[in-house]
């Protein structure tokens, strides 16, 4: 949301066309319009409240790529 959509589609390019191996970023990422080539690593941010859906795919994820999940959790 504080990205120009001319950088939000470079951003959505790179994923799709694997030039981009990292990406931080919001729900966003998990519709199903959103493609990867090459993910190499997917960062969580825990304090970002995923519905069910959202966790289910997210778990489907890191059969394929690294994942970092952050939390404020001890």
């Amino acid at each position: 949301r504080f990205r120009t959509a001319k950088e939000q589609k470079a951003v959505l390019d790179g994923l799709a066309d694997g030039t981009l191996d990292i990406v931080v970023g919001t729900h966003k990422l998990l519709q199903p319009t959103i493609r990867f080539k090459n993910l190499g690593l997917a960062i969580i941010d825990e304090e970002h409240r995923f519905g069910v859906r959202h966790k289910e795919q997210l778990k489907n994820l890191r059969s394929e790529v690294d994942v970092l999940t952050l939390t404020a959790t001890p």
